[in-house]
């Protein structure tokens, strides 16, 4: 006898019955928890406000000088200056700025938080053995997922957005922080 006949079949009846089980389920968790996950992570759209304000209403020029003294005070590299200027030239003729400047706030934001996170608990990881093999376990499961497999429970729990996406960066980018 074949080994896949002993299993039995699953017909339309019960994958639909499932399917819906599951439906109910993330129905019910939404309704009952809905509310404090979004009070939980309210601060989080908070911060985010500021910087995308920032980036949205302050006018272009200054943006490009401000990028351009940044990078001359982070490379002392002309060329770079120079190549970061051109690009916020080329975002701003082809009609991208205030999706870019939204962009680059979130990518701020998303660093704040994971350096919030990653520097503490590196520390703590260094400092304790026993903190160390919970971390380090936890971290080698979140390194070896695509980025794509965070965002799905966030999602479901949240929609499409920013804070979906900030959350879903954070989680990325916080075990290299850790490790290093």
């Amino acid at each position: 006898m074949d080994w896949w006949v002993q299993f039995p079949q699953l017909d339309n009846g019960f994958l639909f019955q499932f399917k819906r089980s599951i439906d109910d389920w993330y129905r019910a968790f939404s309704a009952y928890y809905g509310d404090a996950i979004e009070a939980f992570f309210h601060p989080l759209q908070v911060f985010l406000n500021a910087p995308d304000g920032f980036f949205t209403t302050t006018p272009w020029p200054i943006i490009i000088v401000l990028v351009a003294v940044i990078a001359w005070l982070a490379s002392k590299n002309w060329k770079i200056v120079v190549g970061a200027v051109f690009i916020l030239f080329a975002i701003g003729l082809f009609g991208m700025w205030d999706d870019t400047m939204r962009t680059i706030s979130m990518i701020l934001v998303a660093t704040i938080v994971s350096l919030l996170l990653g520097i503490p608990l590196g520390i703590l990881t260094s400092c304790s053995d026993r903190a160390a093999k919970v971390i380090k376990a936890t971290l080698d499961i979140m390194q070896t997922m695509p980025s794509f497999v965070y965002l799905i429970p966030v999602v479901m729990l949240f929609g499409l957005g920013k804070i979906p996406a900030i959350i879903a960066t954070v989680i990325y980018a916080v075990p290299p922080l850790i490790r290093l």
